[in-house]
C-alpha cells in the first residue's frame, strides 16, 4: 500500500490520461471487469466494463478534440482497509480553434481498490451540478415549484385553448356562415322551444324579391353581400328576435309576446319594423356601393292562434309570405289579412 500512488494522484491521473491525452488504454489496464459506470447521460449506465467499452467505442472513433482541465478538486476516504472513496469535480475547457468551445464542469466519485499493488476502478459516477438549485437548497424546491407554475400556465392556457375552439366549433353549429344568424336546425329548435313556453308571438317569414335576377345579373359575390347585409339589417332591428337563415334567401324570425307588443298593437308596431328594416338595410347596401334596387318580401303569422306547432305556424306565415308577393312585393302580410285589406 505505501508504494502506491495517493488516492488523489491517481484519480488525477486518470481523469488527465482520459479528457487531455485521450489513452482509452487505461481502461484495461486500470479497470476491472466488474467495472460500473454512470454517467451524465440518461443512457449512460454500464453494469461491467465489457458494457462501457462497447459504448464508449463510438466516442473513441468520432472524437477529434481533447479538453484542457481548468480546475480540480479531490477529496478522498477510505472505506476499509484496501478500499478508497474519491470524490471531486473538474472544470474542463474545450481544446479547439472553435470560437464556440465547450466549457463545463462536472462532479464524480470513484471507488477505488488496492489489487497486486495497484489501484483499479470499481466504480465510477459522474453528475452534473444544477445551477437552478440555491445554495440554501438540498433538493431544488423553488426550481419544481417554476416548473409546476409554468406548467400550470400552459395547462391553464391549452384549456382556455380548448374551451374558445369549442366555443367556436360550437357556434359554427349552430350560425350560418354568411349572415351569422342561427342556421335551419338550431333557428328551428330555438323557436319550438319557445313555442312550448305557451307564450303568444309572432313567426316572420322573409326573401329577397327576385334574388335569382341579382345573381344571374350581377354574379353570386355581390348577391352574398345582399345576404350579409340582410342579415346585419335583421340583427339591428329586430335584436332580441329569434331570427335564422332557411336557406338561400330565406329567412325567419320569431317574436315573443314582450318583443312585439301588445296585441292591440302588434301588426302596426311590426309593420313599422319591417318598414325600417328595409330601410336599414338599404343603408347597408350602399355602404358596401351596391347601389341597384333591392326589396324584401315578409309574410307573418301568430301563434297560437295559427298554428300551435312549428310547422303549421311556418306553414302560415308561408302562405302570408305570397300574400305579400301578390301584392306587389317589398311589403309585409299577415295571414288571414287578405280579405280585411281588400
Amino acid at each position: 500500500m505505501k508504494n502506491l500512488p495517493s488516492p488523489e494522484a491517481f484519480c488525477q491521473y486518470l481523469w488527465h490520461e482520459y479528457l487531455e491525452k485521450q489513452n482509452y488504454a487505461i481502461l484495461g489496464d486500470c479497470f476491472v471487469p466488474e467495472t460500473t459506470v454512470i454517467g451524465t447521460g440518461e443512457h449512460e449506465v454500464s453494469r461491467n466494463l465489457e458494457q462501457f467499452v462497447n459504448k464508449i467505442s463510438a466516442e473513441i472513433d468520432a472524437r477529434t478534440t481533447a479538453f484542457i482541465i481548468e480546475d480540480q478538486w479531490f477529496q478522498s476516504q477510505w472505506i476499509s482497509a484496501d478500499s478508497v472513496l474519491v470524490i471531486g469535480e473538474l472544470r474542463v475547457r474545450e481544446q479547439t480553434g472553435n470560437p464556440l468551445e465547450f466549457i463545463g464542469r462536472f462532479r464524480f466519485t470513484i471507488l477505488l481498490h488496492a489489487m497486486n499493488n495497484a489501484w483499479r476502478v470499481l466504480h465510477v459516477h459522474q453528475s452534473v451540478p444544477d445551477p437552478e438549485q440555491g445554495a440554501d437548497e438540498f433538493f431544488p424546491h423553488r426550481l419544481m415549484e417554476q416548473s409546476n407554475r409554468q406548467l400550470k400556465q400552459l395547462v391553464e392556457e391549452k384549456t382556455r385553448a380548448l374551451e374558445e375552439s369549442y366555443r367556436q366549433m360550437e357556434y359554427n353549429a349552430r350560425h350560418d356562415s354568411l349572415t351569422q344568424l342561427l342556421n335551419r336546425r338550431w333557428v328551428e329548435t330555438q323557436i319550438t322551444a319557445a313555442m312550448q313556453e305557451g307564450d303568444p308571438g309572432v313567426m316572420i317569414m322573409l326573401d329577397i324579391d327576385w334574388f335569382k335576377q341579382i345573381n344571374d345579373t350581377f354574379g353570386h359575390p355581390l348577391g352574398d353581400q345582399v345576404l350579409e347585409t340582410l342579415g346585419q339589417a335583421i340583427q339591428t332591428v329586430f335584436p332580441q328576435a329569434l331570427s335564422g337563415r332557411i336557406g338561400g334567401d330565406e329567412f325567419i324570425l320569431y317574436l315573443k309576446e314582450e318583443q312585439a307588443g301588445s296585441s292591440a298593437l302588434q301588426t302596426t308596431a311590426i309593420e313599422k319594423e319591417a318598414e325600417r328594416l328595409q330601410r336599414v338595410w338599404e343603408e347597408l347596401r350602399r355602404q358596401k356601393g351596391l347601389t341597384f334596387p333591392v326589396s324584401a318580401s315578409l309574410g307573418a303569422a301568430r301563434f297560437p292562434q295559427q298554428g300551435g306547432r312549428f310547422d303549421q305556424l311556418w306553414f302560415h306565415a308561408d302562405q302570408a309570405l305570397y300574400q305579400a308577393k301578390a301584392a306587389g312585393r317589398g311589403c309585409l302580410r299577415f295571414c288571414g289579412e287578405r280579405e280585411e285589406r281588400d
